[in-house]
């Protein structure tokens, strides 16, 4: 099939990945300029023919205070699921930096310059027998009725403590009094978070949930094209596999 993956970064170039290895051509469609990953952070299963078979790292997490104190300082609500609820202990790891690297290497050359609008949407449907978007779905929503829940995120970079070196951490922070609620080292980047503005922190916003049904004919994966929580970097990989084989 002739498949249009809108979006270079690491979910649509997953995207591509897994379509190419199912034996589809594709097409990538976005501003060919390569995605910054605020903060840390790190993939939970490896890419098939792009990370290695084994883990890069295995990663601590650590909670301190109570889940719902994480959960309130996260979204303003103590009852509101979290990654609290799933994350204890050791997990295997591997770095998503490196396999962006890898990824964007091999297919930047093969993106299409394209800045994707919601007007767009329809020519490209009818010229593609699947299109795939990355894209945040708020960008291509054309009702101004739907809603977009999110919650803000400020991440600050931090200098890695040489004692740390080496070490891969994620800490939890439901303790009262602290204004951030996640502070890690993955992949030799340290970094700390919260929902309250820092100085020299990067902005942005935590996609939640929304109710946006605007262009059901497309294939929206990643957390933002989904704008659904819990969402995680390598879903892409599986969700374009198993819609591909469906298909």
């Amino acid at each position: 099939m002739n498949i249009a993956v809108l979006g270079c970064g690491p979910a649509g170039l997953i995207a591509v990945h897994a379509a190419e290895q199912l034996g589809h051509n594709v097409e990538i469609l976005s501003v060919p300029q390569k995605s910054y990953i605020p903060g840390s952070q790190y993939l939970h299963e490896g890419i098939p023919g792009v990370t290695p078979h084994y883990p890069d790292y295995t990663v601590e997490y650590i909670r301190l205070g109570t889940r719902q104190g994480y959960a309130n300082k996260v979204y303003g609500d103590p009852e509101r699921a979290c990654g609290w609820d799933a994350y204890r202990g050791l997990y295997p790891s591997w770095s998503v930096y490196n396999a962006y690297d890898t990824l964007w290497e091999r297919y930047e050359h093969r993106i299409t310059p394209m800045s994707v609008l919601a007007g767009d949407v329809p020519a490209i449907i009818d010229t593609y027998d699947i299109v795939i978007t990355t894209i945040p779905q708020p960008k291509l929503c054309q009702d101004v009725e739907h809603w977009f829940d999110g919650v803000p995120y400020f991440i600050v970079p931090l200098d890695l403590p040489p004692e740390e070196h080496g070490r891969e951490i994620v800490v939890y922070n439901g303790l009262p009094g602290d204004e951030w609620y996640r502070w890690s080292i993955l992949g030799g980047r340290c970094s700390i978070e919260s929902t309250m503005p820092m100085e020299g922190a990067i902005e942005g916003r935590k996609a939640v949930s929304n109710n946006c049904d605007c262009w059901p004919e497309t294939l929206r994966v990643g957390r933002w094209a989904k704008w659904q929580h819990g969402v995680l970097l390598h879903n892409v990989y599986h969700d374009v596999a198993n819609e591909l084989w469906k298909g």
